[in-house]
């Protein structure tokens, strides 16, 4: 305990690496949805690399993108990966590997899903790393939205509620949980 305590006081500490992830998500005039990620890492310091040769302080060692176009029930319509930079010139070769997603849904058992089809050898670490995270924007882009627009055309007629898609997949989502219970009441359990 008191060693734990040493190690979060202020000690000084320099900076060696930096890792940006940003994601933005779009709706398009065709209704469907983009979803972008960038993944930027740096260091502090000028290093030798065998491919490229000094890479400087601060000038990106890993810049690479991702970019799915999806439809509202999460069904992947088009994927397109970029490396803009990374260690080594054959990285980029791995980038068309991630159109083979295409037609997959993000929805439980995404990472596994992705994993089996461009995991290891067959893509990127660090690209499929960002899939993760887009999985996490493409939810907060389209369900809000969505909502947004089936609650200016809810209608009376409308009583079906189909399961929603968000049931099980973290905490607040607990089909037992009291935000489920206020949110989708008919599918709560006690």
């Amino acid at each position: 305990m008191e060693r734990t305590r040493r190690m979060m006081e202020n000690v000084k500490r320099k900076l060696l690496h930096n890792r940006n992830v940003s994601l933005r998500g779009y709706i398009r005039d065709d209704e469907l949805f983009e979803i972008e990620a960038e993944l930027i890492d740096t260091k502090n310091y000028d290093f030798e690399n065998h491919d490229r040769g000094t890479i400087k302080k601060g000038e990106p060692i890993h810049q690479m993108k991702i970019k799915l176009v999806l439809d509202d029930n999460l069904f992947i319509v088009d994927a397109e990966a970029k490396t803009e930079n990374s260690p080594y010139f054959i990285c980029k070769n791995a980038n068309s590997n991630f159109r083979k997603i295409i037609g997959l849904q993000i929805k439980s058992g995404w990472k596994r899903e992705i994993t089996k089809i461009i995991g290891g050898t067959n893509g990127c670490t660090h690209i499929t790393e960002l899939l993760s995270s887009v999985a996490t924007a493409a939810f907060q882009t389209i369900y809000p939205y969505k909502s947004k627009q089936k609650n200016r055309t809810k209608t009376k007629l409308n009583h079906h509620q189909e399961k929603p898609i968000l049931l099980g997949t973290c905490h607040a989502f607990n089909t037992k949980s009291e935000v489920v219970k206020r949110l989708w009441p008919k599918w709560h359990e006690n």
